[in-house]
C-alpha cells in the first residue's frame, strides 16, 4: 500500500508567503485620516472645555492667552517631534525630559562662566547628539531594549542635573533672552521654534527616503533588513536626531525660565508619549504622522490651560494627565489589535484557499474502482 505525498507549495503556489512589498512612499492622506479619527473625539471635548472655560473666564480665548498656551507647549511639541520618529521606527526614549533638564542646567552654568551664546548652543546640541549616539549604538548593536535603557538614562540625567545645580535652579542673568522672551512678527520665539521644527520634521518624515525607511523599519525590521537597508545605522540616526531635539528643547526651556531648573523636565517623558500616541502613532511602530502629533500637543495644552483657568488643584491636573496617557495607550492598543486580527483573518483565508486549491484536484480524480466497476 502506497501513500500519496502531499503536494509541496512552489514559489508560485498560493500557499507560499507573498514577497514583501517594497517600501514606497507612505500614503500621507490615509495615515493623516487615521490620526484625525483618533484625535477628533478629543478635539470635541477640548472645544467644549474651551468654551466652558471661556464662559467662566473671558480671557481664556484671548490672543495673549492663546500665545501663552502655545509657548507653554512649545517644548513639549519639540520633544514630541523627535519621539514621533522613534515610535514610528519601533523605538522609544524615556529620557528626553531629564536630558532637557540636564542640558538646561549645563547651559546655565556655562553662561555664568562667561560662555558665548553660540558656544553654549553648540555644546548643548553636541551633548544631546552624543547621548543619542550612545543610545543608538547600544540598542542597535547590543539589542538592549530601548525602554529599559532610556529608563535608566532618565534616572542618571535627573541625578546629574540635581548634582550640578546643587538641587536649586541656576539663574541666568543674560543669555538666549530672545529665545525665551523675543517675538518675531508678533509671534513669540518658542512658538516660532515649534513651527519650524514640526515643519522640517514633517517634510523629512513624509517626503524623504529617510522617512519612508522609518515607516518600513517600524512595520517590519526583518523585511527592511532583507531589502538591503542598513537597519542598525538607521536606528542610530533616529536616536541621534531625537536626543538632539531634546537638547534643543532644553535650551528653549532654560531661556523661557531664565534659569537652569533641574526639575523643569520632570514628567515630560510621559506627556511626550501621551501626545504622540494621541496623535495616532502606534507603540508597536509603523504608524504615525507629524500632523497627528501636533494635534495631540494642542489637545494636551488646551486641557492643561483649561484646568489652570478653572483653578483645578495641581494634584487633580496630574490625575487628568495620567488619564490621558491611559486613554492614549488604550486607543492605540485597540487599533493595533484590530489590525492584527485583520491580518490574521487574511492569512487564514489565504491558507484555506491554498489548501482547497491543492486538494481539490485529488478529490476530483476518479479512482481505479470508479473507473473499472466490477462485473
Amino acid at each position: 500500500m502506497t501513500s500519496t505525498a502531499p503536494p509541496r507549495a512552489t514559489p508560485q503556489s498560493p500557499a507560499a508567503d507573498p514577497p514583501p512589498a517594497p517600501a514606497g512612499r507612505p500614503r500621507l492622506q490615509h495615515t493623516t485620516t487615521a490620526a484625525l479619527r483618533t484625535v477628533v473625539p478629543l478635539l470635541v471635548v477640548v472645544v467644549a472645555l474651551s468654551l466652558y472655560t471661556n464662559s467662566q473666564n473671558a480671557a481664556f480665548l484671548s490672543e495673549a492667552n492663546l500665545q501663552n498656551v502655545l509657548s507653554q507647549v512649545a517644548v513639549l511639541g519639540i520633544l514630541a517631534a523627535g519621539q514621533t520618529f522613534l515610535l514610528i521606527g519601533g523605538q522609544m526614549d524615556l529620557s528626553v525630559g531629564s536630558l532637557a533638564s540636564l542640558v538646561g542646567v549645563v547651559a546655565a552654568r556655562q553662561f555664568a562662566a562667561g560662555w558665548s551664546d553660540v558656544a553654549v548652543i553648540a555644546f548643548g546640541l553636541a551633548l544631546g547628539a552624543t547621548v543619542g549616539l550612545v543610545w543608538g549604538l547600544v540598542v542597535a548593536f547590543l539589542d538592549v531594549p530601548p525602554f529599559i535603557l532610556t529608563l535608566g538614562g532618565l534616572s542618571v540625567f535627573a541625578s546629574l542635573a540635581l548634582v550640578l545645580s546643587d538641587n536649586t535652579p541656576v539663574p541666568v542673568a543674560s543669555g538666549l533672552d530672545s529665545w525665551g522672551f523675543g517675538e518675531w512678527a508678533g509671534v513669540r520665539a518658542p512658538v516660532v521654534f515649534l513651527v519650524v521644527v514640526v515643519l522640517l520634521a514633517g517634510v523629512v518624515l513624509h517626503l524623504t527616503r529617510f522617512g519612508r525607511t522609518t515607516f518600513a523599519l517600524g512595520s517590519s525590521r526583518q523585511t527592511t533588513f532583507l531589502a538591503g537597508i542598513p537597519v542598525r545605522r538607521h536606528v542610530v540616526l533616529l536616536f541621534v536626531g531625537n536626543s538632539t531635539l531634546a537638547a534643543f528643547a532644553g535650551l528653549v526651556l532654560m531661556a523661557r525660565l531664565a534659569s537652569g531648573d533641574p526639575r523643569a523636565g520632570s514628567g515630560l517623558e510621559l506627556a511626550v508619549i501621551a501626545v504622540t500616541v494621541l496623535g495616532g502613532a502606534a507603540l508597536s511602530g509603523g504608524r504615525g504622522t507629524m500632523v497627528g502629533t501636533v494635534l495631540g500637543v494642542l489637545v494636551f495644552g488646551v486641557i492643561s490651560a483649561s484646568l489652570t483657568f478653572l483653578q483645578v488643584p495641581g494634584a487633580y491636573q496630574e490625575l487628568v494627565s495620567g488619564g490621558i496617557l491611559i486613554l492614549a495607550v488604550t486607543v492605540t492598543a485597540a487599533a493595533d489589535a484590530r489590525v492584527a486580527r485583520g491580518r490574521g483573518a487574511g492569512r487564514a483565508s489565504a491558507v484555506r484557499s491554498a489548501v482547497r486549491a491543492s486538494t481539490d484536484p485529488l478529490l476530483r480524480r476518479p479512482s481505479r474502482r470508479d473507473a473499472d466497476p466490477p462485473d
